[in-house]
C-alpha cells in the first residue's frame, strides 16, 4: 500500500479540466510558493488561468492551462532572477503519455513545463499507467504535480522537479505580452521594479 497521509482523505476527482483551473492557481500562490521560495531571499509569483490565449499563429499544443512568472531575488545578489512556468492540467482519465508532450510543447517558450494530474495519492490500482506517464516526464524533463483533492491544497504534491531551460529575453516578453492579462502584467512589473531597483 502507498503511505498516503490520513488526513487526504478520500480522492475528489474533477470531471472537467475547468474546474481545476482555479484551484491549481490557488495552489501556486499558496503551497507551491512555499517550496520555491528561497531560504534567503524572496519571491513572488503572478499565476493566471490562460488556456483560452494560443501563441499567435501557433496551435493547439502552444495552449497551457495555467501559466505563471516566478521572480526570486536572493538576499545578496545584485539582481533578480525571473521563470516563465506553464502547466498542463487534466483529469485523472484525460492523463496518458500524450499529455506529457503537450506540456513538453510549452518548452519553446518557458523556462519549466510542469504536467498537473487530478489523480489519488494512492498509486496501487494504477502503478503501471503512473509509471509510465512519470518515466516519460522524468525522461523529457517536465515537473509532474499530483492532486489528491483539488479543494485542499494541502493534497497536491510536487512528484517531479523539471529542468530549467533558458528563454530568449524576446521570448519570454512575447509570452507574457500575449498570455497575461494587463493586470497581471502591471504586478509583474511592479514586483521587477520592487526586486530590481533601477529604471525600467
Amino acid at each position: 500500500m502507498c503511505d498516503v497521509p490520513e488526513f487526504f482523505g478520500d480522492p475528489v476527482l474533477a470531471r472537467s479540466e475547468p474546474e481545476l483551473y482555479r484551484p491549481v492557481v490557488d495552489f501556486l500562490h499558496s503551497g507551491f510558493y512555499s517550496h520555491q521560495r528561497p531560504t534567503h531571499g524572496n519571491l513572488r509569483i503572478i499565476a493566471e488561468v490562460v488556456a483560452d490565449r494560443p501563441a499567435p499563429g501557433g496551435g493547439r499544443w502552444t495552449r497551457p492551462d495555467v501559466a505563471a512568472v516566478a521572480i526570486r531575488r536572493f538576499k545578496f545578489a545584485t539582481s533578480a532572477a525571473i521563470d516563465v512556468l506553464s502547466f498542463e492540467v487534466k483529469t485523472y482519465s484525460g492523463a496518458n503519455l500524450i499529455s506529457v508532450y503537450e506540456a513538453l510543447a510549452h518548452a519553446r517558450f518557458v523556462n519549466c513545463s510542469y504536467l498537473v494530474w487530478n489523480r489519488p495519492a494512492c498509486i496501487c490500482d494504477d502503478r503501471v499507467n503512473y509509471q509510465a506517464i512519470a518515466d516519460a516526464c522524468s525522461a523529457q524533463g517536465i515537473g509532474l504535480i499530483s492532486v489528491h483533492n483539488p479543494n485542499d491544497l494541502a493534497t497536491y504534491q510536487i512528484r517531479i522537479t523539471p529542468k530549467r531551460a533558458p528563454v530568449a529575453d524576446d521570448a519570454l516578453d512575447d509570452f507574457v505580452t500575449s498570455r497575461f492579462s494587463e493586470a497581471s502584467q502591471e504586478r509583474i512589473m511592479s514586483a521587477l521594479r520592487d526586486f530590481c531597483p533601477r529604471p525600467l
